[in-house]
């Protein structure tokens, strides 16, 4: 039985989240993702408003592959219902006012939430929202710094947040400066002529600061949040048959 780590402890080591969409237009998802998960993304999410039910669940089939090759975390958007179809581990809500808890219960027991923040307001709520789990900020210096203020990264009790927009290489480092210690980009790695390469660049920057032993402690806490596990428990549920006999996983 091989050793892998559970989705609570996945979730608190992640420092990369990338968001792509199926990428119609190159038709190269597959070695898209391969290569930005080889390269150091912890997370990948499917966004892509453009695609039905059945291409959306073929396209995060193809995510899912690529995804537990490398023990990474798969989260669906937005839809609670596309999650529990798919059985998603992960299911990141946009900031629409969308009640979390209410999502929950499309999700198997293991599965967590996300929430998108724009303001501080967002941020307060996702943070004392029992059913949130993880949030993402907008990467502005105001908000990266208030969600430090109300949930330092290198307290273990601190849930986990991940700010984005539009973060470049260059702009990660003010980005880190101002507390931030986890990240989701897009563009940075969608439209870069190595996706690998691109991710290992990022992930270089992100290892320095949680090198720093402030964050150690969170590494220790995640990996006391659930034991080593096998198979079985580190992807518990298989994707749910399709009504048209077509298995999406």
């Amino acid at each position: 039985m091989t050793a892998l780590m559970g989705i609570d402890t996945r979730l608190k080591l992640a420092r990369l989240y990338l968001v792509t969409d199926a990428r119609a237009a190159t038709g190269d998802l597959a070695p898209f993702a391969s290569a930005a998960l080889a390269g150091g993304v912890d997370m990948i999410q499917l966004a892509d408003a453009d695609l039905d039910t059945r291409a959306e669940l073929d396209a995060l089939a193809t995510l899912r592959t690529a995804a537990q090759q490398h023990q990474a975390l798969l989260a669906t958007f937005g839809n609670p219902d596309i999650a529990g179809e798919f059985a998603a581990d992960v299911l990141h809500l946009p900031d629409d006012g969308s009640d979390a808890k209410k999502a929950r219960r499309s999700l198997h027991q293991f599965a967590v939430v996300g929430r998108s923040c724009r303001d501080a307001d967002d941020i307060a709520r996702a943070l004392a929202d029992e059913a949130v789990d993880y949030l993402v900020v907008n990467a502005d210096i105001t908000a990266i710094e208030y969600t430090a203020q109300l949930a330092p990264p290198a307290d273990p009790e601190s849930k986990p947040w991940f700010a984005a927009g539009g973060i470049t290489l260059d702009y990660l480092d003010v980005v880190l400066e101002a507390g931030a210690r986890r990240v989701m980009v897009s563009r940075a790695l969608s439209r870069a002529k190595d996706p690998q390469q691109a991710a290992a660049a990022f992930r270089a920057k992100l290892q320095e600061v949680w090198h720093d032993p402030a964050m150690e402690a969170v590494t220790m806490s995640a990996f006391k949040s659930g034991p080593l596990v096998g198979d079985a428990e580190a992807f518990p549920y298989p994707p749910k048959p399709r009504d048209d006999g077509l298995s999406i996983g």
